[in-house]
């Protein structure tokens, strides 16, 4: 069961391009979330700059540089380095799983994924 009164207030960028975020997004909000959304890497960048989420859920597979490169920026910026980041992937190697963990996101969930599954890791990431 969820705790919305633990989620409240709780701030998620939800950076990816596909129909499916709009599912995630309603998800996210009926588990008590404030969603944020970015539709490419480098608005997702911008938009983490600007809102300071309290975590980011980014797809790899984007326009405006993809979420690799978007993650990497994040990470290299002192106003977002700490924000967690689950990257969403559909179609990743586990080469590109390798490298997103490695450029620092905590966690990458397959596309698709069981709901309680990630509700579960977002309530790790963030307490």
């Amino acid at each position: 069961m969820v705790d919305k009164e633990t989620e409240k207030g709780r701030r998620i960028l939800v950076a990816d391009d596909d129909e499916g975020s709009r599912l995630l997004t309603r998800i996210l909000q009926r588990a008590g979330y404030t969603v944020v959304t970015a539709v490419d890497g480098a608005q997702a960048v911008s938009q983490a700059q600007q809102e300071s989420p309290d975590l980011v859920l980014l797809d790899i597979l984007m326009p405006g540089g993809g979420g690799l490169l978007a993650l990497a920026r994040l990470k290299m910026s002192a106003k977002t380095d700490i924000i967690p980041v689950i990257v969403l992937t559909g179609a990743a190697s586990a080469d590109e799983e390798a490298r997103a963990l490695a450029t620092g996101a905590i966690r990458v969930l397959r596309k698709p994924f069981d709901t309680a599954t990630l509700l579960d890791a977002i309530r790790q990431a963030i307490g």
